[in-house]
């Protein structure tokens, strides 16, 4: 009988993450999700508990004591994490000039999306390198890759940084049989803000300019992301390490 797995995902209350959750419990995972919003956390519970075991806890992913608690409380429960996914983050809609943007909002967007990164990965490593085996993904976003359509630079600059981030990692891990790759999605029509702003703070006109660029002729969806999210954490790709995957849609490729 295989062990069943544990996968520790971080921003999982809404949108990529919500769905990404579901897809590990609906394949037998058993679910850990840290994510600061308490409402959004509880909203879910019920939906999710449904599926399969999944433990919510409500903690900041840039704070490491919150983020060490958080692990503590994942290994106590299940005595294992097999797998990490390093979802939350976003822009924080900080997206002015560069002259116009505050120090401390800056620090905001690289200190949720980078800095959290850093920590969560930090956190889970003993457990993973005790068992000499362990999935990340971490998700960065087309913005690090070329340049964000919507975002500022703050975002930019700390989703490139996660790229910088996995590929240096991947040197290290690979010994203990730790994969650790990044996923770089274009739009993704996910959670209620986004959709919001897609259908009702863009224009006809700027929602058809942006359709027009894409290959695929249409945004993503969460499901788009959570199947590679679930395949990378998976025996099949045990050879895949460093790496990052580009679901936009055609939109960048490089």
């Amino acid at each position: 009988m295989i062990e069943k797995r544990v996968a520790l995902v971080t921003g999982g209350a809404d949108g990529i993450g919500k769905e990404i959750v579901k897809n590990f419990l609906l394949n037998n995972y058993d679910v850990v999700v840290l994510d600061i919003n308490e409402d959004s956390l509880k909203a879910i519970a019920a939906e999710h508990e449904k599926y399969g075991t999944y433990i919510p806890i409500m903690g900041n992913v840039s704070d490491e004591g919150s983020v060490e608690a958080a692990v503590k409380k994942a290994l106590t429960r299940f005595g294992r994490i097999d797998v990490l996914v390093n979802n939350a983050g976003g822009s924080m809609a900080i997206s002015q000039e560069i002259e116009k943007i505050p120090a401390q909002d800056w620090d905001k967007v690289i200190n949720l999306n980078l800095r959290g990164t850093f920590l969560c990965t930090k956190a889970v490593l003993p457990a993973m390198k005790e068992k000499k085996w362990g999935r990340i993904v971490n998700m960065s976003s087309m913005a690090g890759r070329s340049r964000s359509l919507f975002g500022g630079t703050p975002y930019a600059a700390a989703k490139a940084g996660i790229i910088g981030f996995t590929r240096q990692a991947s040197k290290e891990l690979g010994q203990y049989n730790i994969t650790i790759n990044a996923i770089a999605p274009g739009l993704i029509i996910s959670g209620a803000r986004i959709s919001d702003y897609w259908h009702n703070k863009k224009t006809d006109e700027e929602r058809n300019n942006f359709l027009s660029m894409t290959p695929m002729g249409r945004p993503g969806t969460p499901q788009d992301v959570s199947g590679i999210v679930l395949f990378l954490s998976s025996d099949a790709a045990s050879y895949i390490t460093g790496s990052v995957i580009d679901v936009n849609g055609g939109v960048w490729v490089g």
